[in-house]
């Protein structure tokens, strides 16, 4: 498949990715500033207090009012141009995007050039922007999957690294207008920001108005991330309940590493999906928990292999037993049926990922902040045809696993062992 890819630089810092997709009529854009939820924490030394959470409440404020028009009339832009929008902070940036018809693209650019850099913060929308985020928090704080993720984050990652990027309902419940304010003057900058496209594309007059729009814009550069502590190997968080959530992690090396690839493989092997060692040993063949797998989560230095499942209070220590079994003897022992089955996921992945433009201009924005290039369809699909059993099997033999973080939700705390071993 012959791929149309494009990349410029701005003088401001501001980095552009293209794809042209002749098959669509759509076209979609992202913008990643560099103002994820990590920056809560340099918040946390200005204002003397933790802020856990202000990137969020940041992201929710700057959609309600831009430029000269109100939060109703922001929003009704957007719509009336047919603009799927979305908002959503991670912990290395803060995003807005939206899906159109190619047609609408020139004008929504100009909307999005107000989001960013003429929000109004308006203070009369700070508190039903705080509601919403709190009522989303609401959601997931009393999920235990949700809580059991979470404590398995900050145990094992060092600080800040392991903070929820959506935040605590703690810290939102004391944020203060001006702390969105000071937030973005200091962190919605042009250095570093990515403003990735896909689609039904001009890719000389899609440059030319983001240069007439964005050109100008002046910053600063971001500040580096200073790692602190990890957290206790083992955890128990008490809940009273007759369910048990367990979940593991490890380290892996992150994506932008050649031997990730080996280590998503063989967790996919491990957990990833109802074919994989996890699901078969744990759940249908022990009939141990409801739920079970195993994930790889990254982020541009550091990343975990995690593993969760979900069982009863009985079978809890029978299940934590035989997931560290089966991760312990995974070495050795993957074979072919299985790693085709992993390049059958991985490749229908990545073709029907070039069907949709939204999922096309997220994964390019990923992989410049993660590779700095993008990678073509086709050398991802070449990466994953000279991957070998072999080449799996000697990555785990030169890294063997040794630590495990555990965490577990219930009313008792589970028996874990200082190493793993087969």
């Amino acid at each position: 498949m012959n791929q149309t890819l494009q990349t410029a630089t701005l003088d401001n810092g501001i980095t552009l990715l293209g794809e042209f997709l002749p098959s669509v009529e759509s076209v979609s854009v992202s913008f990643h500033v560099a103002a994820g939820s990590l920056c809560d924490s340099f918040m946390n030394h200005t204002v003397n207090r933790s802020c856990c959470g202000l990137a969020t409440l940041t992201g929710e404020l700057m959609l309600r009012g831009a430029g000269n028009r109100n939060s109703k009339q922001l929003i009704a832009s957007l719509d009336n141009a047919g603009v799927q929008w979305s908002q959503s902070v991670s912990m290395s940036h803060g995003s807005f995007a939206g899906a159109m018809v190619s047609r609408q693209l020139p004008e929504s650019l100009k909307i999005y050039a107000d989001i960013l850099r003429r929000p109004l913060l308006d203070k009369e929308q700070f508190d039903p922007a705080r509601q919403v985020v709190l009522q989303n928090l609401a959601g997931t704080e009393d999920d235990p999957t949700h809580r059991t993720m979470l404590a398995l984050r900050k145990s094992h990652y060092p600080s800040p690294w392991g903070l929820p990027s959506e935040g605590t309902s703690a810290d939102v419940h004391n944020l203060q207008h001006s702390d969105v304010q000071a937030f973005v003057t200091r962190f919605i900058q042009p250095q570093d920001m990515v403003i990735s496209v896909a689609g039904r594309l001009d890719w000389p007059e899609f440059t030319k108005q983001i240069d007439v729009l964005f050109g100008d814009w002046q910053g600063q550069s971001p500040e580096p991330v200073t790692n602190g502590d990890r957290g206790k190997k083992t955890c128990h968080v008490p809940y009273d309940s007759q369910q048990t959530h367990i979940a593991l992690a490890w380290d892996v090396p992150p994506y932008r590493d050649p031997d990730s690839l080996q280590a998503t493989a063989a967790l996919a092997v491990l957990g990833g999906g109802s074919s994989s060692r996890l699901f078969t040993e744990v759940r249908e063949k022990r009939g141990l928990c409801y739920s079970v797998s195993a994930g790889y989560q990254t982020q541009r230095d550091i990343a975990a292999a995690m593993a969760y499942s979900g069982t009863t209070a009985d079978r809890a220590q029978e299940t934590l037993d035989v997931m560290l079994h089966e991760i312990a003897s995974l070495p050795g022992t993957i074979t072919n049926e299985e790693l085709d089955r992993v390049k059958a996921r991985a490749k229908s992945g990545l073709v029907m990922q070039q069907e949709s433009t939204a999922a096309r201009a997220g994964a390019m924005a990923r992989q410049w902040f993660h590779l700095g290039r993008i990678r073509s369809l086709a050398e991802d699909l070449e990466r994953l045809d000279k991957l070998t059993v072999e080449s799996i099997e000697q990555w785990l033999a030169q890294n063997p696993l040794t630590e495990v973080t555990t965490v577990s939700l219930g009313r008792n705390p589970l028996e874990v062992p200082d190493a793993v071993s087969p």
